[in-house]
Parts: C-alpha cells; sequence; structure tokens
C-alpha cells in the first residue's frame, strides 16, 4: 500500500474498518522506527509525565496494570496488542509471570522477539502474530489478560472484549489502559476532536465509558476499578506542555497527516472530549460462560 492509498484507508472510518487490518499494519510499519526512536519501546502514553521522567512514566503505568492483575511468577499473562514488547517484558521483569504478546503487525512481533532474547526473558516472554479479535489460545488459558492502548484499534469491539474474556480463567482479570471518548460527546464533538484522533491514528472509532461497560458486561466480565487518567497525563496541558512536545516533535511523519497526530490528542483532552483510562475487571464464576 502506497502512501497515497494509506491516507485515503485512515481518513475514511467505513474503509478503516472494513480494512482495518491492512490500516494497521502500515500505519505500524511507518512509525515504528521512529517512534522507537524519540519515544522508546512502549508505544502508549505516560501517565504520571509531570511527577516523574517519561521513560520512568511508562513504565510506571505497566508495573501499575500488572499490580492491578496481582501476578506472580506462576501467572500467564496475554498481553494483546503487545508492540515491539514494551510492556510484555516490563510485566514479565517486575511480576516474574510468563507473558505472551499478540500482534497483527509482523514487523513489530519481529522486533518484540530480539528485544526478548537481548533482554534475556526469552523463557518468560514469547509473541505471536495474531488478531486479537480472534485469538489463537483455548478458553482459560490464562490467568491474566492486560492491553496497552489497543483495544481502540478493533473495529468488533464487542468480539474483542468477548476475546479477552474468552481465553481468561474463572477469578482471572483484565485491566489495561486504553483511549475512550468522552461520555455524551455531541456529534460535532466528535467531528472536531474525535475523528481527527482515529484518523490520524489508524483507530476504528473510539467508544465511551457507558459502551465500554455494555461491551464488558456482554463478555461475563464485571468491572472492579475504572479511572480517567486524562489529567495524569499531560496531555491537556499542551500545545507548550511537556508531553505534547514530546510527542508531536517524536513522531516523524508519513505526511503531515500522522505529523499532527500528537496535536489531535493534545486538543480533544484540551476540550474535554478524550479520555485516558484504566480499568479491572474480573471474570467471576457467576458470569463465565458454561
Amino acid at each position: 500500500m502506497d502512501d497515497r492509498e494509506f491516507i485515503q484507508v485512515v481518513s475514511d472510518r467505513a474503509a478503516r474498518i472494513a480494512r482495518y487490518r491492512a490500516a494497521v499494519i502500515e500505519y505500524y510499519n511507518r512509525v515504528t522506527d521512529g517512534y522507537r526512536q524519540r519515544w522508546g519501546d512502549s508505544f502508549h502514553l505516560p501517565v504520571f509525565f509531570r511527577h516523574i521522567a517519561p521513560s520512568q512514566a511508562l513504565v510506571s503505568i505497566e508495573q501499575r496494570v500488572a499490580a492491578e492483575c496481582a501476578l506472580g511468577p506462576r501467572s500467564e499473562v496475554l498481553d494483546v496488542g503487545c508492540g515491539v514488547g514494551g510492556p510484555s517484558l516490563t510485566v514479565a521483569t517486575h511480576s516474574g509471570a510468563r507473558v505472551t504478546g499478540v500482534n497483527i503487525v509482523p514487523y513489530q512481533v519481529a522486533i518484540a522477539r530480539r528485544r526478548a532474547v537481548e533482554r534475556g526473558l526469552s523463557a518468560r516472554a514469547r509473541f505471536v502474530v495474531a488478531d486479537g479479535m480472534r485469538l489463537p489460545f483455548p478458553e482459560g488459558a490464562f490467568d491474566a489478560v492486560v492491553i496497552f492502548e489497543s483495544g481502540c484499534h478493533m473495529p468488533d469491539k464487542a468480539r474483542f472484549y468477548r476475546e479477552c474474556a474468552r481465553v481468561l480463567r474463572v477469578g482471572g482479570r483484565f485491566a489495561g489502559i486504553d483511549w475512550m471518548k468522552a461520555a455524551g460527546l455531541d456529534a460535532d464533538g466528535e467531528r472536531r476532536y474525535i475523528e481527527p484522533i482515529c484518523r490520524l491514528h489508524a483507530i476504528a472509532y473510539l467508544i465511551d465509558r457507558p459502551e465500554f461497560e455494555q461491551h464488558l458486561a456482554g463478555a461475563g466480565l464485571h468491572l472492579e476499578l475504572f479511572q480517567d487518567l486524562t489529567a495524569e497525563s499531560g496531555l491537556a496541558r499542551g500545545p507548550n506542555g511537556d508531553l505534547a512536545d514530546v510527542f508531536c516533535d517524536g513522531v516523524p511523519p508519513v505526511q503531515v497527516l500522522l505529523g499532527e497526530g500528537g496535536r489531535a490528542l493534545t486538543q480533544a483532552a484540551r476540550a474535554g472530549a478524550f479520555e485516558l483510562c484504566l480499568w479491572r475487571a474480573k471474570k467471576s464464576a457467576e458470569t463465565a460462560e458454561p
């Protein structure tokens, strides 16, 4: 897919949904090297950015998600949408758990595998090319499922959450951080603030908290914790704020389209239209599928 076709696909919501696999792969094939050079190996926002260095903030939120799942050396963890393995390797190091990362982008999976070997973690971290909506694992295979800003890419979000619940054992926890739109956002707000985020990051569309909770309930997951961390992310303080400068300057654009991605996030956060959310949910015996 050349740049012109790629831009046409990501600029149309229907095309992003219909061709989501190609759109996501092409997006990350283009930006991965630049992200790694400037941003690091964790492709998510550094929460608590204003208190500590960005690199520390990235690790901090990964450790927080791991702690929400009460992981230990015997835990089997699935990281859906694992990028180049940054969060997976942090979770494996921090908790001692065995982590399986899945990602539809072969280029990123190859990098993640190399990084696991380089860090001496290949026995506790493996990486598989797979679709988060069609996980190639049996029911109840994992003690915990985690995501770091990857669920937003899934066009069939109900199916995605059902898949996460399916591979989770009874009593296991599903935790993560992800991008959402503000609840009650009107059509004009969505057009002005949310559509640019989706277009510039090859995201199908964003849901809000009520929709998210409906999907969890439909998947048989009980929500135990939900927090809006937007204020802690540093986004709303841009464009002269710390995070906006790092993010916008740090991602080399394919064209102006991708280079504006960080600014779109900042503008939406400042307008109260965008939320960075953390949650923890549990698969209990009462809600597990028979």
